[in-house]
């Protein structure tokens, strides 16, 4: 039996790194040999792993339509399109524009749509790490490098699984009974039978206890990250604070945020230079998490920055330009460094049909380096694990001490400003507000910060899931492109246009689901 989980299986295996420090992860494929030969010691899984980290950024994942799925990034991009805050101005080939106009949901039956491509990637992951977690008594070498290495590949399963019940299922909380996504946890086969769709609480459990057991699995040494690009003990934490978000486990969340922040060397950015820098260097103080680019592993126009980076000739960002929602940027101080993120209003007159003078484009996202394609991928910041901690220790009740981390992220940011914009909040957990209106509560100011701050980064949409507040696009004069089609409730916490499709080829493949009773609503 052929699932869609098995198709790039051997591709991965068979493609690793020869290098594993700060200067370059090179590809260098090995002999296609069998699981029990290429994970007989340490150096050779961690070949292997290393391969999963270049699929983290590699294109393709579809039939065609290629250029818009280029793993971690195109999810976030995506995501991000779907709320209210990231907006696409043009058409131009079509590329991410169906997501943000919801036009993929029905194209489930294609190998050239979102529903394929998220599926296929996420549990193409899951099954090469599978291999790598059934030989973990085998391997050989330096116990605490194995360790290290499982933990590595049980984080990558937990945050695999977490991605794909966010995006093929209602928010946990609420839907524990409700179907969630097949469980493997075993290394497969094209052979191998099928699985039906386990709950979301099912899939819930086995995240936390990949986590947790990855989780003591580092503390062997949590000084072992050979480079950026690779999982380690706070990534993993960092990881877990963000399922005990979308759990509403408030002490959790605070509590493995915290540790994630303990990470040595590791600061929120501070300077206006590194915030117009065009996030494009996993060295920076604040990154936690990335892949870096060289020549020749760059993904050119079927990536990130080249969907991104509106002053990049003949790049797709060029001619369909990503923007800021006018609504959000208005509620940004000019004292703030981050307005230097976007254009603001233009004149018509400065107005061209393409490159970087479109009103509210983005200058957040740039190549390091367009004539050679680059740019490094960022996956998670500093930033955002302060933003997970203010925010639980607000539903906790636990007002001052959120104030305080909140306050710490917006002194950095609006030096002059910040107290003002924090005085007259009333001290809540209360959302009064849903995509605009008046920001009145601490809660409020928490998440209107996520917004402006981690712009592009975090997948808008799973926060509209989980906070089950809906979204709106059409604020007073809203720069909109598309407000969407009028049977798409977009303000119904739970509508079935939030979650994604399975794709049909699963269905084909596995005889354990049933179409007609295992697909999300249509």
């Amino acid at each position: 039996m052929k699932k869609i989980l098995y198709l790039f299986l051997i591709i991965f295996l068979s493609a690793g790194y020869t290098a594993c420090s700060e200067d370059a992860l090179e590809v260098a494929p090995t002999d296609r040999v069998a699981g029990p030969t290429i994970f007989k010691d340490i150096n050779s899984a961690t070949v292997a792993m290393d391969g999963v980290y270049r699929a983290l950024f590699i294109s393709g994942w579809t039939d065609g339509n290629t250029h818009q799925n280029f793993g971690i990034l195109s999810t976030k991009m995506y995501t991000s399109l779907m709320g209210e805050d990231f907006l696409q101005d043009q058409m131009g080939n079509g590329w991410f524009y169906f997501d943000y106009r919801y036009d993929v949901r029905s194209r489930y039956t294609s190998t050239n749509w979102r529903s394929y491509a998220s599926w296929n990637f996420y549990y193409t992951l899951i099954s090469n790490v599978n291999y790598i977690i059934a030989q973990k008594d085998n391997i050989t070498g330096d116990p605490k490098l194995v360790n290290n290495l499982i933990a590595q590949a049980l984080t990558m399963r937990a945050y695999s699984y977490f991605q794909l019940i966010q995006t093929f299922q209602q928010t946990y909380k609420g839907n524990e009974s409700k179907p969630g996504v097949p469980l493997y946890t075993e290394p497969t086969t094209a052979q191998s039978k099928g699985k039906g769709r386990g709950t979301v609480e099912e899939v819930y459990t086995q995240i936390n206890t990949d986590l947790d057991d990855a989780i003591k699995l580092f503390e062997g040494d949590k000084t072992i990250q050979t480079h950026k690009s690779h999982i380690d003990y706070y990534i993993a934490n960092a990881i877990k604070a963000n399922v005990s978000l979308v759990q509403n486990k408030w002490a959790d969340a605070a509590k493995y945020a915290d540790e994630a922040l303990k990470k040595p060397g590791l600061n929120m950015i501070s300077t206006q230079a590194d915030l117009t820098s065009g996030f494009n260097n996993r060295n920076m103080t604040s990154v936690m998490w990335g892949s870096e680019i060289i020549a020749d592993q760059s993904t050119i126009y079927a990536s990130f920055f080249s969907h991104m980076d509106a002053s990049a000739t003949g790049m797709y960002g060029a001619s369909s330009r990503k923007c800021i929602y006018n609504w959000l940027y208005d509620q940004i101080p000019e004292t703030d460094l981050r307005k230097k993120w976007w254009n603001g209003k233009l004149p018509d007159a400065q107005i061209k049909s393409s490159g970087p003078s479109q009103s509210y484009a983005q200058f957040k996202f740039r190549f390091s380096d367009p004539t050679k394609y680059l740019g490094d991928y960022i996956y998670m910041r500093a930033e955002e694990m302060q933003l997970v901690k203010a925010e639980a220790l607000c539903h906790n009740g636990q007002y001052p001490e959120a104030k305080a981390a909140l306050e710490a992220l917006m002194k950095l940011r609006n030096p002059t400003g910040y107290a003002n914009q924090l005085a007259s909040l009333t001290m809540s957990k209360d959302i009064s507000f849903a995509s605009y209106g008046s920001v009145t509560t601490l809660m409020d100011m928490i998440l209107l910060q996520r917004r402006i701050e981690l712009w592009g980064e975090a997948e808008r949409i799973f926060d509209i899931l989980r906070l089950k507040t809906g979204f709106d696009r059409t604020a007073p004069n809203s720069n909109h492109s598309q407000k969407l089609l009028p049977t798409i409730n977009t303000l119904e916490p739970a509508s079935k246009h939030f979650i994604l499709t399975i794709p049909q080829k699963e269905f084909d493949g596995n005889p354990s689901l049933d179409a007609t009773k295992d697909q999300n609503p249509l």
